[in-house]
């Protein structure tokens, strides 16, 4: 399968705003939130400004075999300009378990070599192992992994990082 990331333009945020609710259901299972009186899940379509007005936020789209497959938010830390983070990171239940995320994460992450920090709810047991499995490819038993505090929550953090090739 051929997985692709594209950056998603500002003429394309209305996509991402349409796929961002099912990113909010798959972690309300994590969270505890419920949809709306109308039956939606809903989010502050503000909170992706940023990817359209900061330099070091930059927003794609995943593609499996031309299809649009899901999506990673990437930026710099807010409190360290230092380190690379995904501040969110969905793929579609369809392609799950076929290699697209962690295709797509690879890809990130060469495209930005330095250091990363990737976080992941406490509750995610399957994320967690998602992600030390993604990690583990691409550097080895090159990563720590503890807990932390993210603006309020405690939080797996998993460290790395990457060279230019």
């Amino acid at each position: 399968m051929e997985v692709q990331l594209k950056q998603i333009e500002v003429e394309s945020r209305h996509i991402l705003e349409n796929m961002f609710p099912y990113y909010v259901y798959d972690m309300s299972e994590f969270m505890g939130w419920s949809p709306n009186a109308e039956g939606v899940y809903t989010f502050k379509a503000e909170s992706l400004d940023s990817y359209w007005s900061h330099d070091d936020h930059i927003p794609y789209f995943i593609y499996a075999d031309q299809e649009l497959a899901g999506f990673v938010l990437v930026r710099k830390y807010p409190t360290n300009q230092n380190v690379f983070d995904i501040e969110q990171f969905f793929v579609l239940r369809k392609f799950k378990g076929q290699g697209v995320g962690k295709s797509a994460f690879k890809d990130v992450v060469t495209r930005y070599p330095g250091q990363w920090q990737i976080r992941v709810l406490k509750e995610n047991e399957s994320g967690l192992r998602f992600w030390l499995s993604a990690i583990k490819n691409i550097s080895g038993v090159n990563f720590n992994l503890g807990l932390d505090i993210d603006i309020d929550l405690e939080m797996h953090f998993i460290r790395f990082e990457t060279s230019s090739q």
